[in-house]
């Protein structure tokens, strides 16, 4: 009977843990789906913008109905001392409750970011809501609000679009970046490293870009683009990358997919030469009880446009052109490393992590001879391998036979 009555009482114990899943649920109508978030430096705390979604303007796309044909987002922005009271703000005026379960972008106004993003983060990292995976980007020349007004002509959401449109840049052109929550407070965080956020603008005047007309002609009159890349010390913004340095920059990171790029031909005429496969190995070696950094790009193009008179038919002169690549390759990581230690000295290769993770007392003492001047007298050498294996369905340029 004793056992009886404990398995008893233990399952009585047991059974509220399996009846008590919907106790915190929401109906679908209570909720408004934050898709855009931007954060601007205000006189008394922040600038927080939501971007939320309209179900009924966009429910012809979701079940072929005829929707609202209204504008698909509405915009709530407030001025408030703490990110958090945002939500609550936002009840005052609005008749449900913001999810922010459902966040494609955080855009952060440059001002802020210059003075420092540490604040901003502990309510986004904190909550149980939103999650880790949506991109993060700084505004360039305008507010993060005016970003999250303009509306977009192909992606109905402003917010997808952005998402959309870096997480496929960046896999094309190498000249943005594409980090989430999640990594930028990791690169954060961590010991010789620091952290890089795409930056976005926009062209035309922002109040334009807000109104339905801007998606109802051919060219809109405000447009969205990313431009550049923001280098922070810590949580703290201090300037933009140039093109080449973004480039240098995601190939010395192995952080390139795809991209191309233009040598000299004999005569001097450029061949476009696209890398499909990029892999970059990063090495930390000790000379003389110093640590040197060895850093080895391999690779696997194709030539896709040829101004060049040059025979392609010619094996020897594929490897010329091979090694023209590699030349170029190589020049771009040297310029972009140099050119980045020189204009802001920080660490956004993530050198100084791969020195401790491979000897933390190498790098203590790293650290007590030059401080954060680390980088400039850093050894860094430099290793490219371009292999080409396709020129295409022709081998001579269509030129010649123009010009014959």
């Amino acid at each position: 009977m004793n056992r009886r009555t404990a398995a008893r009482l233990l399952l009585a114990m047991l059974l509220p843990l399996v009846l008590g899943g919907c106790w915190e649920r929401r109906e679908l109508n209570e909720m408004a789906f934050v898709l855009g978030m931007g954060i601007d430096k205000a006189e008394a705390g922040y600038r927080v913008s939501l971007q939320v979604v309209i179900p009924s303007a966009i429910s012809s796309q979701v079940a072929g109905g005829a929707g609202s044909g209204g504008v698909p987002v509405v915009e709530y922005a407030f001025t408030v001392p703490t990110i958090y009271e945002t939500l609550r703000k936002f009840n005052l005026v609005s008749s449900r409750s913001a999810y922010l379960g459902h966040i494609r972008v955080l855009v952060f106004g440059e001002e802020l970011a210059r003075e420092g993003l540490g604040e901003t983060l502990d309510v986004l990292k904190r909550s149980r809501e939103s999650r880790m995976d949506f991109y993060v980007m700084v505004a360039r020349n305008t507010s993060a609000e005016n970003v999250l007004k303009v509306l977009t002509p192909l992606d109905k959401i402003p917010a997808s679009k952005l998402f959309n449109a870096l997480d496929k840049s960046y896999r094309i052109s190498a000249k943005t970046v594409a980090v989430s929550l999640d990594e930028f407070i990791e690169d954060l965080l961590a010991e010789g490293n620091n952290p890089v956020l795409t930056g976005v603008e926009l062209s035309g005047e922002a109040d334009k870009g807000e109104k339905k007309g801007n998606v109802e002609q051919t060219t809109p009159e405000v447009r969205l683009r990313y431009e550049s890349v923001a280098v922070f010390r810590k949580d703290r913004m201090l300037g933009w990358l140039k093109d080449q340095e973004t480039v240098g920059y995601n190939y010395l990171t192995n952080k390139v997919v795809k991209n191309s790029g233009s040598v000299a031909g004999e005569d001097g005429k450029p061949i476009v030469v696209e890398s499909l496969q990029t892999s970059t190995k990063r090495k930390v070696r000790m000379i003389g009880g110093e640590p040197h950094i060895f850093i080895d790009a391999t690779l696997t193009s194709n030539i896709q446009e040829v101004f060049s008179t040059d025979n392609l038919e010619a094996e020897r002169q594929i490897e010329k052109i091979e090694r023209k690549a590699e030349e170029v390759l190589v020049t771009k990581m040297k310029n972009a490393y140099e050119g980045i230690t020189q204009r802001f000295n920080t660490d956004i290769f993530g050198f100084g992590q791969i020195i401790y993770q491979k000897s933390p007392k190498a790098w203590y003492r790293l650290q007590q001879k030059h401080g954060d001047d680390y980088l400039r007298s850093l050894p860094v050498h430099y290793k490219a391998k371009v292999t080409i294996n396709r020129i295409g369905t022709i081998d001579r340029t269509i030129l010649d036979e123009i010009k014959e």
